[in-house]
């Protein structure tokens, strides 16, 4: 099957209700193009595809248009794609229950490309956040395509470092492609569009239902090679995403927490199922170049390890002043108030010396003030001038 001349046609085939996918594929199959379904005698369909389906194609004929449908799809710059299309992505057309149709903005996830979907918590830790950002920008970096829901929390906040960090994020609506959801991530929404894409199996136009983001959720892990998990809880739309991922055959990888934190129980949970630890972005890729993945990792590694968690361009931990190394080496990814670094170091310095080497740490962009106080700064990619990471 290809697109082509028959793209209006499946487009209209495509929004049948009440005609599953293996009914259309063996139309096609038997007809041999979606025109020659819409123009077909209705003996034929019959004879093709029973009584029932017959009679949906019949009346969905009265209310259809094609050309004009297909030209105001193409007008409010929304492309299609179908199953069995040659740019149809390979990884979803692997899965049980691919979509028939597909919406998207922007492009397509490249098949040439590794994919990770990283999924998590919406109402998200400070370490949540950290990972988050440190996992999406260091993927982006190594040319990792970044797949999610465009959800606030661990979803977007990966989404936009990629993008930051100038890779490719493709966000997967429970919605149509026109409606962005959530409205707050307006921002990151665009930013997809331009530098990735937006993508949903419903047709434009549709609204967010709690109903449609359990089916959204095999596409974010069908279009990507494995799932990463950054903070869940026991029961969540998370662990909804990994249940899906496993019957596709999708490994899954999980980031480790406090066994005290609440948003840490989903992850620990998937551990005793079985599923990989990750603890940085280098275990993603390792995880990426075992058995069983059609794309060839070697590149992907050699650059992840060369340039994504080797030095950046600035001045080496090494090489600060001594106070200043003291407090830096008493940081941590959550938020510390000077009183409590000072109390760290064992008191050898002065609060006021504390103070001072915490305005010079973040004067060199080593360190970050918070409301809550200061942290590590969460170290961008070489890209954006980041800072180097301890050696």
């Amino acid at each position: 099957m290809s697109g082509g001349k028959d793209r209006p046609y499946r487009y209209w085939l495509t929004n049948i209700r009440g005609i599953g996918k293996k009914r259309k594929i063996s139309l096609l199959q038997k007809l041999g193009s979606a025109e020659e379904i819409f123009r077909a005698e209705q003996e034929v369909l019959q004879k093709a595809a029973g009584e029932a389906a017959a009679g949906k194609i019949r009346e969905s004929k009265k209310d259809w248009d094609i050309l004009a449908e297909y030209e105001k799809l193409c007008r409010q710059k929304i492309n299609f794609t179908c199953y069995g299309d040659t740019d149809y992505p390979k990884r979803l057309a692997e899965i049980p229950d691919a979509p028939f149709g597909l919406y998207y903005q922007g492009h397509l996830p490249s098949d040439r490309m590794p994919a990770v979907a990283v999924i998590g918590a919406r109402a998200c830790s400070e370490y949540g956040v950290y990972v988050a950002r440190e996992f999406g920008s260091k993927l982006a970096e190594a040319g990792i395509q970044i797949i999610s829901g465009l959800a606030m929390g661990i979803d977007g906040i990966s989404q936009e470092a990629a993008l930051a960090a100038g890779g490719e994020s493709f966000g997967i609506l429970g919605c149509g492609v026109d409606v962005c959801y959530p409205k707050c991530n307006r921002h990151l929404y665009e930013k997809c569009r331009r530098q990735g894409g937006i993508v949903s199996e419903y047709p434009p136009g549709t609204k967010p239902a709690a109903a449609l983001f359990p089916p959204r959720n095999r596409i974010i892990s069908g279009l990507s090679d494995l799932v990463v998990v950054i903070e869940a809880r026991e029961k969540s739309g998370t662990l909804i995403t990994v249940d899906m991922a496993l019957e596709q055959g999708r490994e899954v990888l999980a980031v480790p927490g406090r066994i005290t934190d609440s948003l840490s129980r989903g992850c620990n949970s998937l551990f005793r199922q079985g599923a990989g630890v990750a603890v940085s972005p280098l275990d993603i890729l390792e995880a990426l170049s075992g058995p069983g993945y059609h794309i060839n990792m070697e590149e992907t590694l050699k650059k992840g390890r060369e340039n994504v968690f080797s030095g950046m361009e600035s001045i080496p931990i090494r090489e600060l002043p001594a106070q200043e190394k003291q407090v830096y080496e008493q940081l941590e990814v959550l938020p510390r108030t000077p009183e409590e670094l000072w109390q760290k170091t064992g008191m050898a310095l002065t609060i006021q010396e504390v103070m001072g080497a915490l305005v010079e740490l973040c004067l060199k962009g080593f360190a970050e003030a918070r409301p809550e106080g200061y942290c590590k700064k969460i170290l961008a990619t070489k890209k954006n001038k980041g800072i180097m990471v301890d050696d």
